[in-house]
């Protein structure tokens, strides 16, 4: 009788322990598809939220680091923003030589969380020729007047290159595809739907790009004039001149810059100029006065505002960028 019992309550003790080690299988399965749609995505600019958002889908959060309103070019997140950064499950922005604050945010989390570099195409790559080319004329100008010209130039880095990527469809395609592969390593269970919303997302930018395409078909100008330089790899792509009220990394202009501008809308009758969502209006407003011209809205997308629909993608803000440039070189 004492062998029985002892054989029972043997077999009992393995079928419990059966029993509970299925249970923490089950469990460790329910965390680890938990764990997968609560990835948190941190990104950069608007449309690398936008881009992620659509192929991720449901299965991540995620969010821009930018707040509405913001410039990139002056904009320095906390310690305990970036802080925040690193308990995210990957942080995506467009390139170093792109975007030096992602860069030092970058070398601050990477050993905390994944980190993609979206667009690796630095043959696509284009320098801020413009201010070069002012830069050599001031160096050659001995009336010019030397505390102007420090002033005019102060956030000026030579060499630094232009970071708005994103405005020229076709490279929007290739930073898409790269997201889509990360996430996809990230969480592979997932590769089908990322997959497909990628390729839907594709089909979107191919038709932009076509629309640019055809809205630049029949130019009646070849300079457009816009409150700051963003739109440098369109006007390469597409054979036309950009002249920006400030520069690409938002310096003002020297007062003889400013003139030259007035002069150069006055003579040429250029009848628009493009205003952006998030960059100062106070030179560009100044300039509409001296030469009547009228205001064209241009979104860089480097951050939504609030006047922006809280639906916006990359595909609508596009989309209105493409009949506003239409306009300002067929008008």
């Amino acid at each position: 009788m004492k062998l029985r019992a002892l054989l029972i309550s043997f077999v009992a003790i393995l079928v419990l322990a059966a029993c509970s080690n299925d249970a923490a299988d089950n469990k460790e399965s329910d965390n680890t598809d938990s764990d997968n749609k609560n990835l948190k995505v941190y990104t950069t600019v608007f449309p690398l939220y936008s881009m992620t958002k659509e192929i991720a889908g449901d299965t991540m959060e995620v969010e821009s680091i930018y707040p509405k309103n913001v410039n990139m070019h002056n904009y320095e997140p906390s310690q305990k923003d970036i802080l925040n950064y690193a308990k995210g499950d990957l942080f995506i922005y467009t390139n170093h030589e792109l975007d030096p604050v992602a860069k030092k945010i970058h070398e601050t989390i990477e050993n905390d969380t994944e980190v993609l570099e979206a667009f690796n195409n630095e043959e696509a790559f284009i320098e801020d020729e413009h201010h070069h080319d002012h830069d050599h004329d001031h160096d050659h100008d001995a009336t010019e007047d030397e505390d102007e010209h420090d002033h005019g130039h102060d956030h000026h880095h030579h060499g630094e290159f232009d970071p708005h990527v994103w405005l020229d469809p076709e490279l929007a395609t290739q930073m898409a595809e790269n997201i889509k592969d990360k996430l996809v390593e990230m969480n592979p269970d997932e590769k089908e739907t990322y997959e497909k919303n990628f390729e839907s997302l594709k089909a979107d930018l191919e038709e932009l790009s076509n629309s640019l395409d055809e809205a630049m078909k029949d130019k009646k100008r070849d300079t457009v004039y816009i409150s700051h330089e963003s739109i440098g790899y369109l006007a390469h792509k597409y054979d036309f001149k950009q002249v920006g009220i400030h520069g690409l990394n938002d310096d003002e202009p020297s007062q003889k810059e400013l003139t030259h501008m007035i002069e150069d809308i006055k003579e040429t009758k250029t009848p628009y100029i493009l205003r952006e969502q998030n960059v100062s209006s106070r030179l560009t407003d100044m300039i509409g006065k001296e030469t009547d011209v009228e205001f064209l809205p241009f979104h860089n997308l480097e951050a939504l505002t609030d006047n922006d629909p809280e639906d916006s993608t990359y595909q609508s803000l596009m989309k209105e960028n493409i009949e506003t440039l239409k306009k300002a070189l067929q008008d």
